[in-house]
């Protein structure tokens, strides 16, 4: 199968959308099928077959980047048609990207999916929007909130299917003698978080909830891996609370090193208008992990956390309530080893492997 793949941001730029679009392009490239990537921002020589838009003249999250973007890939996808055709189109974003798909679609006579990574802009949920994915054959949620979100505004369920993203289990599996001596830096228990430190991640709730944690367990580390425009402001607001330790953005094996060695993960994600909570990659890592889990109540953190089982979950920007769950986690070892059990069954689901065959017979049924 020919599959032409256009998703703007594309590593190494930072976040969820941009890893995805790489390994399930990896991955389906694995299982036979020859895939195309159409990228505005990101390293091309990290796929083989990747073509690069040239917008540096734009400001880079601007709106009329991302039409010219979606312009340029179009023209790009269509042009490649001609010489050897695809068998599908497969786009990454939301409103724009679905009118996008649908005008390609229709003059390529060939099915275009579109996969919604983060949470819709309320604004702009309104049954009149819906017509934006009419020309769309299937839009794949990372979210069942997402998937919620259109049904409410009148996008028939037939086309929505919920396919969150992936991680690489075998990764969690490699003996690693790092994590000892991690462990012995630091006072323990450990909390950790990894996220991209902006305003949507809440860490400021957890920063201030952190501080409620040490008033009843003095000697507990809170880790916090990641980078982001609200780093300097975190650091100020940590300065006089003490026991938090800024790891910064760190390689992967890294990653799952330090997650191996806590405690506890914790995310406090919040939604804003213009950036909105999908499936969190950071919360599949820790479950991976064997790590209980703290998060709010947003996006599709309730798909993968259930109440008392694998997770707790409290109501967004409320340091209060997070305290109160860390807190809870930290004073009951056996609701730990049971969370701890639970979420190492759980996501067997979400091997990448699994996930990338989900999403390619997707296609498959789709051309039928």
């Amino acid at each position: 199968m020919r599959i032409a793949r256009i998703i703007e941001y594309f590593p190494p730029h930072l976040g969820g959308m941009e890893r995805h679009g790489l390994i399930l392009s990896q991955e389906q490239v694995k299982l036979g099928h020859d895939v195309e990537v159409f990228i505005g921002v990101g390293e091309p020589s990290l796929f083989e077959k990747t073509f690069k838009a040239s917008m540096q003249f734009l400001p880079l999250y601007s709106k009329a980047r991302r039409f010219w973007f979606n312009f340029w890939a179009a023209r790009q996808v269509k042009n490649n048609h001609g010489k050897h055709p695809y068998d599908i189109i497969h786009f990454h974003g939301d409103f724009i990207e679905a009118y996008f798909g649908g005008r390609l679609s229709k003059k390529l006579n060939i099915p275009a999916v579109l996969t919604i990574h983060a949470g819709l802009n309320k604004k702009l949920l309104k049954p009149e929007n819906a017509g934006y994915f009419s020309g769309i054959k299937k839009i794949i949620c990372v979210s069942k909130e997402i998937a919620g979100n259109l049904k409410s505004i009148g996008v028939p369920e037939n086309k929505i299917t919920v396919i969150s993203s992936g991680i690489y289990l075998n990764e969690f599996n490699k003996k690693d003698g790092g994590i000892d001596a991690t462990k012995n830096q630091y006072s323990k228990p450990i909390i950790i978080s990894v996220g991209v430190l902006r305003i949507n991640k809440g860490f400021d709730y957890l920063i201030g909830a952190f501080k409620k944690v040490l008033e009843k367990f003095n000697s507990t580390t809170f880790f916090i891996i990641g980078d982001g425009s609200e780093k300097t402001n975190l650091m100020k607001q940590a300065q006089e609370i003490g026991q938090i330790k800024f790891l910064g953005r760190q390689d992967h094996d890294k990653v799952i090193e330090y997650l191996k060695a806590a405690d506890i993960f914790a995310l406090a994600s919040v939604s804003t208008e213009g950036d909105r909570e999908g499936t969190p990659i950071s919360i599949m890592e820790a479950m991976a992990a064997g790590l209980p889990i703290v998060a709010t109540k947003v996006g599709g953190n309730p798909y993968l956390i259930k109440e008392g089982e694998n997770g707790l979950l409290v109501e967004e920007k409320n340091s209060e309530l997070l305290a109160k769950a860390m807190i809870k986690l930290i004073g009951d070892e056996n609701l730990r080893q049971n969370m701890r059990e639970k979420n190492i069954e759980e996501i067997k689901q979400k091997d990448w492997p699994l996930i990338a065959k989900q999403i390619t017979d997707l296609y498959i049924n789709d051309r039928k």
